[in-house]
């Protein structure tokens, strides 16, 4: 039997393809602004990961023991990787740290899903004081996407600190249950929970009109009376009006009811949606209480973005002019010199070391080729047409089309 365990799963064809050009664009975009990659450990310990993960998300750790005898778990989440390598590798004068990566996740199912491991791309920009760093990060997101095709992507953007300062004088209870409510979109448990609790009338006025808080930059304006200040919610607003200024007002829309699953976050959240009516993709947020929580001072933002699902709704490039090329009697190291002047102007191509001609020429054929070389004899043969020509000639007409 030849299976893999359930939950997991390999990627190859085209969707391995998308999802390495998406990577690929992805890591190129973001190193160009002094992200430097990130590899994490596939483990980590169950001490450092437990104090900073909420319940639900403890359920769905995957347990183990290393060989020395450590309780560990496969890694959840690669911020809390981020932020412990910044502590033990980064003085205060060498922030703030900026990282990238493109890595695999690992969690129990829930009962509406069957994977156990997701594969990610994410950035986290840590220990940074001061305007504009947040607005950064999301701006190379928004960039990202449009370079692979999902310029029609909604970042759905909230704030932690509107909905702490609501829910301050509410009972833990009610608290939980709200916020539970709100982060399983079920608007009627949370009506019910708002008519039977004992809530403070301020509170219940700003809970009350929480789920209706949604739109342009404009929402921010009844936020700030509800809550008789404009402070609160200030970092929020000048990301939307940098992003806007950017030239994405149109992909921006408030949420102040967003709840994140992570309870590390401490300001703005923000959702990603593949289109105005499309799936989830990603998220991520503020979290300076977690830098907080180890030690260190500044602020921090992240996000992660499910690869595997993005990549298959990106747009596919432009189908590559596949080549097999074949060695003859050729000696390798001949074969692949001559092979290397094909390939380095730009063809896509496989070398084909079959020693008969025929087999060559229909292997050719069989993986969906374009055009079959003989580089012994230096010609190029049409598939589809059968037309031969000089090999020195078709580089130079394909090379310029």
């Amino acid at each position: 039997m030849n299976r893999l365990p359930r939950g997991c799963m390999n990627v190859g064809g085209a969707l391995a393809t998308s999802m390495d050009r998406s990577r690929t664009h992805f890591m190129k975009l973001f190193s160009s602004f002094g992200y430097h990659p990130f590899w994490p450990s596939a483990l980590q310990l169950l001490e450092s990961a437990w104090p900073h993960l909420p319940e639900n998300y403890r359920r769905r750790l995957i347990a183990l023991t290393t060989p020395y005898g450590e309780p560990s778990c496969l890694r959840a989440d690669i911020t809390l990787a981020a932020v412990a390598f910044l502590a033990s590798h980064y003085a205060p004068e060498q922030r703030p740290l900026r990282l990238c990566y493109a890595d695999r996740v690992f969690k129990r199912a829930e009962k509406h899903e069957n994977r156990i491991e997701n594969f990610q791309v994410g950035a986290e920009l840590l220990g940074w004081e001061g305007e504009g760093a947040d607005t950064e990060i999301l701006w190379l997101l928004l960039r990202w996407l449009d370079e692979i095709g999902l310029d029609k992507s909604i970042l759905v953007i909230g704030d932690v600190t509107f909905l702490n300062y609501a829910m301050a004088h509410v009972g833990s209870a009610a608290s939980k249950g709200l916020s539970s409510c709100l982060l399983g979109g079920n608007l009627s448990g949370y009506r019910s929970i708002l008519a039977t609790a004992d809530i403070p009338e301020y509170s219940r006025n700003i809970l009350e009109r929480l789920p209706d808080l949604k739109g342009g930059i404009k929402v921010l304006d009844e936020a700030n009376m509800l809550l008789g200040s404009s402070e609160h919610l200030m970092p929020l607003h000048n990301i939307l009006k940098a992003l806007s200024g950017l030239g994405y007002e149109k992909r921006l829309c408030v949420d102040l009811s967003l709840a994140r699953e992570l309870n590390y976050y401490s300001g703005p959240v923000f959702r990603l949606y593949s289109s105005p009516q499309g799936q989830e993709i990603g998220g991520g947020g503020r979290y300076d209480g977690l830098l907080n929580s180890y030690d260190l001072e500044g602020q921090a933002i992240g996000f992660a973005v499910n690869l595997e699902e993005t990549a298959a709704l990106s747009i596919p490039p432009a189908e590559p002019r596949r080549v097999m090329i074949w060695s003859a009697s050729l000696s390798p190291d001949e074969a692949l010199k001559r092979a290397w002047t094909i390939l380095s102007v730009g063809f896509d191509g496989e070398m084909s070391w079959n020693k008969n001609r025929d087999q060559s020429y229909e292997s050719a054929r069989m993986r969906g080729c374009q055009w079959w070389v003989d580089l012994e004899k230096e010609t190029v043969t049409h598939l589809e047409t059968e037309k031969i020509m000089a090999l020195s000639q078709w580089i130079r007409e394909e090379y310029t089309c």
